[in-house]
């Protein structure tokens, strides 16, 4: 764990004011400590220089203070945050060769300041750091004040050295703890965002190939739509006096003007005006023109009664609802339901086709890559088309089983209401 923390610091740095406030929000806990520590030791009777033991942790304090407004006022979060553990070094240096030097027990807590300055600067603060520390604690062999002992009992002597020993220990996990655990925190938020980012950008990829094959599909499928387009024309003409056969003949022209017209759209890349619409009445109108294409299909059409507000609707979102209503009239044995109702400023279209089930395979992926298609000539790519429009546009796609058969598509878009004229 400790070595994914320090590989992994340096993608941090964005949070580093975060990183500096929790430090001095340990170090007024560890000043706290200190306090009630000196109010113990002057209860059991012992003779320390109080005055300059009291001033070690007060300058700390003030320094505490000061770090505290110049982040506030925009200073360099790094250059803050090495100031503090220098000072924590220098405080803690200043206190032990007051009380002992090297032998007393409190000399452990140079660690956590050591570590703090490897996860968040690593290199030659670090380094510089530890080398300080090392040397610090190296100087309180011979450079400190004794500590005083009741009638030179050595037992006491002894038993007071493990009872710094438990102390030091429990502030050292203290401290390691509470900073390595929000470190680990930030670690976990950071590679969620990075996980999300790296889903998009396989979405966005896929999606530009799609988008690639669709261009080169529409350049291809130009010339044989108009030479069909000729072709019906001519046989209209010469068969004007057979009736069955001008029926399918007008069908066909139809239905190859309706292509025609996607393919105009699709080079164009827009299908409508960003105006001003009546939301209700366009989907009612969009499902009118596509019931004509698709009169093969039972199409049971409800919205929400009452006003029909004004909405502006990107382009973009009907590509991803027809894909939406093809799949499930397909799946549905040519019978499905769409229902609209708008929640405040939410458009919801439930989407539901009576028969057929998804795997719970397809159901984890549908929108991450293309579900396996059932259909003859399904390539399984509308759901993921779909569910990144919405995703770009802002709404949601959900797809779930309903229990008494069948699929239930439920689509929420955030809409731009518009106010009546």
């Amino acid at each position: 764990m400790l070595a994914q923390l320090f590989s992994s610091s340096s993608r941090l740095v964005a949070d580093l004011p975060d990183a500096v406030r929790l430090i001095a929000r340990l170090r007024w806990l560890m000043l706290g400590a200190g306090g009630v520590l000196l109010l113990l030791l002057a209860a059991a009777g012992l003779s320390l220089p109080w005055l300059l033991l009291l001033q070690a942790l007060a300058t700390l304090a003030l320094f505490n203070q000061l770090l505290g407004g110049q982040l506030q006022r925009g200073a360099s979060p790094l250059l803050l945050l090495r100031l503090g553990l220098l000072a924590d070094v220098l405080a803690l240096t200043e206190c032990l060769a007051f009380s002992g030097g090297a032998a007393n027990p409190l000399a452990s807590l140079y660690l956590p300041p050591v570590l703090f300055a490897a996860l968040l600067s690593p290199g030659v603060f670090a380094w510089g750091l530890s080398l300080l520390s090392m040397l610090a604690y190296a100087a309180l062999f011979g450079w400190h004040l004794p500590w005083p002992l009741q009638g030179s009992d050595a037992a006491y002597a002894f038993s007071l050295h493990l009872l710094g020993m438990w102390l030091t220990f429990a502030l050292s996990a203290l401290l390691i703890t509470s900073f390595v655990s929000w470190l680990a925190r930030q670690l976990a938020a950071r590679e969620a965002a990075l996980a999300a980012a790296r889903e998009t950008q396989l979405r966005d990829e896929q999606l530009l190939a799609v988008g690639m094959q669709a261009a080169g599909a529409a350049h291809s499928l130009s010339t044989p739509i108009n030479t069909l387009t000729l072709l019906v024309d001519d046989m209209l003409q010469q068969h004007a006096a057979d009736a069955s056969l001008q029926e399918n003949l007008f069908l066909m022209q139809a239905q190859l003007a309706a292509c025609a017209r996607a393919l105009s759209r699709l080079k164009q890349g827009v299908q409508q005006a960003d105006t001003a619409q009546a939301l209700f009445a366009t989907l009612a109108q969009q499902l009118s023109g596509w019931r004509s294409l698709r009169p093969d299909v039972q199409l049971d059409w409800q919205a929400t009664p009452g006003p029909d507000p004004l909405v502006r609707l990107d382009a973009a979102f009907w590509p991803a609802f027809f894909n939406l209503i093809n799949n499930a009239a397909e799946a549905g044995g040519g019978v499905l339901t769409v229902t609209a109702a708008l929640h405040g400023k939410l458009l919801q279209l439930d989407i539901i086709n009576p028969s057929g089930r998804l795997s719970t395979a397809q159901l984890q992926r549908a929108g991450l890559a293309p579900l396996t298609s059932s259909k003859p000539a399904g390539m399984g790519l509308g759901v993921m088309l779909s569910h990144a429009t919405l995703a770009r546009l802002g709404g949601t796609l959900t797809l779930e089983n309903r229990p008494e058969g069948g699929v239930h598509a439920c689509v929420r878009l955030p809409l731009r209401l518009e106010e009546q004229a």
